[in-house]
This record gives structure tokens, C-alpha cells and sequence, in this order.
């Protein structure tokens, strides 16, 4: 990872203002992320905007917030420096700086260039979480937490170096709520630029301002995929460094991009949801309500005051920042009710079997099958029902009977029943119908008699709708003598010998092949005396 620091003070910064210094813009080397530093002795924090070279484009001024973190921060030694948020700004080759306030003491230009690893290509582009229900849920579990389980991408997958780390990590004994951050980095990233985003940003939180690890908990990319942050273990109570003054009870999630002047994609609330159930669902959080929370002390609420806190909530409701962003702000209350959901959907019980479904009839050309649908353990369940053709639904048949097409000649069906009732997890059984629908051909037997011969033609015609031709053979029998004959393409013939005059019986039998049901005609003729 290339990284470099700057001192502010020898960057060419000049006096513009009262209080207002602004640097000549500068010249760097590649970089896509960047932050300021600063000694934590200073009296306040400075306000700091940037601007950015893309492909010879300078970019509109770009605000960094403050990181808002106590200087220990969970370490084993406290940091001796704070500084901004690091900031996303994309692939960049030069900067300018315009700083309101002070001139923090050792303040500091940090330049990250988190170069991309062949894996982050490898990662999902999809979000796994949010879209839906988590799908285990149908599983049958009875363990409701393990259902709303989400998707989420390990350490390993965004590239940890773990060496970084300068502690164990630290865990809490209470959980009560969920704090939601954005990272104010600029929106227009690419999936396959999250992995580099979130090494540089544990980069910045460790080597930078001396944390002991990555600050928020989980992250969350605009795609809706969820990323596990600080180590520890993302099922159990980690302490982050994500919320100054109310890490002791929650967990952080923070959303990569500015969300005061860009729209979150519906994925980001989904996901953000999907882990606030999970984490709340196993230490009976309500998404829904407040939480009464000791402050260990933040720039809005002095250490050991009880504050009344959604249990839900935003980065501004307990620090003095516009995090996580006016427009993901306005979302809480979806984030909350999707939460609220999830956990209930989880909470229900899976309907159970009580006699399974079944198929009743033949599976031919014309048959008429019929579904048995079995009886669950709710009186008030309801069936629904979706025929399929070698495993994919047939449109429009729905019912709880089918009558065998021509298009499933040969084919094998079986049906997908599914039983719901009010409170209750639908359950789904497949049912199959056993065997390849077969068809009966249709033969046309045609006899002409000569000089006391008999000659016999037969003609297996397929079903309507059908295309393949009946093939194999055909038995011939022509008073008491026998004669076996190949189909080809449907049709076979045979002579007789010479027989005695009078009434003689011809029958052909058909023997099943390729599909085709056992089939079979007869006639008779008259032999003259002449």
C-alpha cells in the first residue's frame, strides 16, 4: 500500500482569511483516498475540504469530517493523534486543501494508494443481504437469530493484514443498539473498488491515527453487500470504535459514501437492516424502540449522562456531525420497520408436515393427474400449486389438476405444493409423478388379398402435437403365422403365403419404444375359393 504524509505546514499553505488557510493545489503521485491528522493536544478541530485531480479534471470541493473517536480507541498505548475521516476520491494525481478554524498542532495531509489485489475482482458484485428475507429462513430452522443470519464478507475477503492489529479485541457485556454511519467518501466507486477502500481505510484507522483496528463493526457497500470490520467475531458483542461516547452497547455499521448529497441505493437500507435484525434478534433489541444510554462522553453529551437514544440510530443523534448523511438519515425510520420485518418473519414457526402430497393418475398423452395435497399441522392452511415440466414451471398451470400436453411427451413432471397459514412459515413439497409421460400411437392396418395372399400394411401415426415418429417394431400375425417387423419411419408391411380359402383373422401388436405405449389392431378377410 503506498502512503504518504505531508506536513501542512510545508505544503505551501497561505492565509486567505480570517482563520482560513488554503493550500496551492499540489502535485502527488497516484492516490484514491485521503484524510488529515493531528496532534490530540489541539483545542478544537479543524474544518477541512478537499479537491481532487481525475484524469486532469479538478473535482468540486469535498468536505472530510472528523473522525469522532476517543484517542485510546481500544488500543493497548492511546493514540497521540485524531484527524478526519479518510475519504474516498477515486484514482487521483493531485490536491488542493482549504482548512476553517485552526492550524491544528502537527497537523498532516495523508495520501493512501490501497493498490488493488487480483481477489478483489473475485468478490460478488451482488449484495448477498437485504433484497429479501435471507432464504434459511425457509430452511426450517427453529433457531429464528441463525435465520436472519445475513451474508458477510470475512476479513480475509477484503484482504486484513492482520499483523496491523495492535490488540485482542475488546467485547461488550450488553447490547442495545445500532449505530449507522457513512464514510463520506465519494459515491461513483465500483464493486471491485470496495476491498482496496476498506484496507485503506484499517490502514488509516491503525497506522495513521493509532487505533487498534478497523473502527466500525461492519461495512456496507452501495451494492448492499456487508463486510465485516473490526475483528472479534462478527456474532458476538465487539467493542468498535465508531461512535465516541456510545461504543459500551452497540454495534457500528458505516456505509461507504456521502449520503448528504447522494441518494442511497434501496440495497443500502436492506442491508443495513438485515444486520441490525440479526444483531438485535440475539439480545431481544426492539428496531422499533429507545434505548436508555450512559454517555462515556461526546462533543454533545457530557460522561455518565442517561440519554433516551433510538435503538436504531444515526451518527448525528450522539455526536455533532451530519453523519451519516441527511438522505440516509431520512431512511432510519424504513431501516427500522424492515428490521422489525425480518425479526418478526423469523420468529414464526415452520408449518410441519403432518401426511405428505402426492399424484394420483396416469402420466400419458391426455391423462388427467391430480393432486393429493397432504395435511400440515394448521387447520387453516391454504395450498397453492405449480406444475413442472423436467423442474421448470409450466405457465398457468396452477391448479390442483393437470392434463398431460404433447409438449410433455417423453418428459417428466411433478409438482410444487405449498402450504401457508397466518403466523406460520410456508412449507414446500415437490411432488413427483413418476416416469416420462408416455402417448399411444394410433395404427392403421390395411390388408389386400391376391392369388390366395394376403398382404398387410401398418401405420403407427403419433398423437397430435406430437413430433416423434413411433419407432421399434411390430408383431404380424395373419392366420396363426407370425411375422416380426422393424418400423420404419412408422410404417411396416409383410405378405403371407398361400392359404386356404376362407375366413382368416390379421392382428398386429405394437410393442412400446421411444415413449410409445403398447398399441394394437386386428381385421379379418376372406381367402376366395379361386
Amino acid at each position: 500500500m503506498d502512503t504518504l504524509e505531508v506536513p501542512v505546514a510545508t505544503a505551501g499553505v497561505q492565509s486567505v482569511g480570517l482563520s482560513h488557510w488554503r493550500s496551492n493545489p499540489l502535485d502527488a503521485s497516484t492516490f484514491t483516498m485521503i484524510g488529515f491528522v493531528w496532534a490530540t493536544n489541539s483545542s478544537q478541530a479543524p474544518s477541512v475540504r478537499v479537491r481532487t485531480r481525475r484524469a486532469g479534471t479538478w473535482s468540486s470541493w469535498w468536505p472530510l469530517p472528523p473522525a469522532h473517536e476517543a484517542a485510546a480507541a481500544g488500543s493497548t498505548t492511546a493514540s497521540d493523534h485524531t484527524g478526519t475521516e479518510l475519504v474516498w476520491v477515486g484514482v487521483s494525481d493531485g490536491v488542493q486543501f482549504d482548512i476553517r478554524g485552526v492550524l491544528a498542532p502537527q497537523m498532516r495531509l495523508v495520501l493512501l494508494y490501497p493498490k488493488p489485489l487480483p481477489s478483489d475482482a473475485n468478490v460478488p458484485s451482488v449484495g448477498p443481504a437485504g433484497a429479501s428475507i435471507p432464504s434459511t429462513v425457509l430452511e426450517g430452522t427453529t433457531n429464528a437469530t441463525e435465520r436472519l443470519r445475513p451474508s458477510i464478507l470475512s476479513r480475509a475477503t477484503w484482504g486484513a493484514d492482520e499483523s496491523w492489529r495492535d490488540s485482542a479485541p475488546r467485547y461488550n457485556s450488553a447490547f442495545q443498539q445500532v449505530h449507522v454511519h457513512h464514510t463520506a467518501s465519494v459515491n461513483d466507486y465500483t464493486a471491485a473498488d470496495v476491498p482496496a477502500i476498506i484496507r485503506g481505510m484499517y490502514r488509516y484507522h491503525t497506522r495513521n491515527l493509532g487505533w487498534s483496528d478497523l473502527a466500525y463493526n461492519f461495512v456496507v457497500d452501495r451494492f448492499g453487500r456487508v463486510w465485516e470490520g473490526r475483528a472479534g467475531g462478527v456474532a458476538r458483542r465487539v467493542r468498535g470504535a465508531h461512535t465516541l461516547g456510545f461504543n459500551a452497547t452497540s454495534a457500528g455499521v458505516a456505509v461507504i459514501g456521502n449520503f448528504e448529497v447522494g441518494i442511497p441505493d434501496p440495497r443500502i437500507p436492506n442491508a443495513v437492516a438485515a444486520i441490525a435484525a440479526w444483531k438485535l434478534s440475539r439480545w431481544s433489541g426492539d428496531p422499533l424502540a429507545q434505548a436508555r444510554v450512559v454517555s462515556e462522553g461526546s462533543d454533545k453529551f457530557a460522561a455518565g449522562r442517561s440519554v433516551v437514544l433510538p435503538v436504531i440510530d444515526g451518527h448525528r443523534d450522539t455526536n455533532d456531525t451530519a453523519c451519516p448523511g441527511s438522505h440516509l438519515y431520512a431512511l432510519l425510520p424504513q431501516i427500522r420497520q424492515r428490521t422489525r420485518a425480518l425479526m418478526d418473519e423469523a420468529a414464526k414457526t415452520l408449518l410441519a408436515v403432518i401426511d405428505p402430497a402426492g399424484v394420483s393418475g396416469t402420466a400419458e398423452l391426455g391423462g388427467v393427474l391430480t393432486v393429493t395435497p397432504g395435511r400440515v399441522d394448521a387447520t387453516d392452511a391454504t395450498f397453492t400449486y405449480a406444475w413442472m415440466r423436467d423442474g421448470t414451471a409450466i405457465p398457468g398451470a396452477t391448479s390442483p389438476t393437470y392434463t398431460c400436453a404433447p409438449a410433455d411427451f417423453g418428459r417428466t413432471l411433478s409438482v410444487s405444493i405449498t402450504a401457508s397459514a397466518p403466523g406460520r412459515l410456508p412449507v414446500t413439497q415437490v411432488a413427483p409423478v413418476g416416469g416420462r409421460v408416455t402417448a399411444r400411437p394410433t395404427i392403421t392396418l390395411t390388408t389386400r388379398v391376391r392369388g390366395r395372399r394376403v398382404g398387410v400394411k401398418v401405420v403407427l401415426i403419433a398423437p397430435a402435437g406430437v413430433q416423434r415418429v413411433p419407432s421399434g417394431s411390430v408383431r404380424i400375425r395373419i392366420a396363426g403365422r407370425h411375422a416380426t417387423k422393424s418400423l420404419v419411419d412408422g410404417v411396416a408391411g409383410v405378405r403371407s403365403p398361400r392359404l386356404r380359402p376362407g375366413m382368416k383373422s390379421v392382428a398386429v401388436v405394437y410393442t412400446s419404444d421411444n415413449g410409445y405405449e403398447t398399441a394394437s389392431a386386428s381385421t379379418t378377410v376372406q381367402i376366395p375359393k379361386s
